[in-house]
């Protein structure tokens, strides 16, 4: 009787190191793809805010090429090669310029965190927003915008 007991309890060992073994395999394939799927979702975001910019540029040009618009509420100018830029006191108002580069959608889904940094980077004024702790930039160097993830 003990050696039909140490057997089940053998199989039984077993079967839950078969299980456990899964288990860490699948997690660990998980977070993969977890961070895959980040990537990605920053390389989207990335690519709409340009799209926005692009869009905004357009109208700029079929529109005579006005120096200021308003779109949305949002109040914002245009560079002298026309991508849109919302300035406050000579500084990026990053809360509008988002709003305006994703069509007034500011909001971002499955609980992500989104929150704006001001500041200079090496004397160019920017907006940099973290997404899921990755970091996007926007920027303007001669009067065309960079958006950088």
């Amino acid at each position: 009787m003990d050696k039909f007991k140490s057997e089940v309890r053998l199989k039984n060992m077993a079967w839950a190191a078969v299980i456990l073994l899964l288990i860490s395999v699948l997690l660990y394939k998980w977070q993969q793809i977890e961070n895959k799927a980040e990537d990605t979702q920053l390389i989207l975001t990335t690519n709409n805010l340009y799209q926005g910019a692009v869009n905004l540029k357009q109208q700029w040009e079929i529109n005579n090429k006005p120096a200021y618009d308003r779109i949305g509420g949002i109040d914002f100018q245009y560079t002298l090669l026309g991508w849109p830029i919302v300035n406050i006191d000579n500084q990026l108002d990053c809360n509008k310029l988002w709003k305006l580069l994703t069509n007034n959608i500011n909001h971002i889904t499955n609980n992500e965190s989104l929150y704006f940094i001001n500041g200079k980077l090496t004397g160019i004024n920017h907006c940099t927003y973290m997404i899921n702790n990755k970091a996007l930039a926007i920027f303007y160097i001669d009067g065309k915008i960079c958006i950088k993830a």
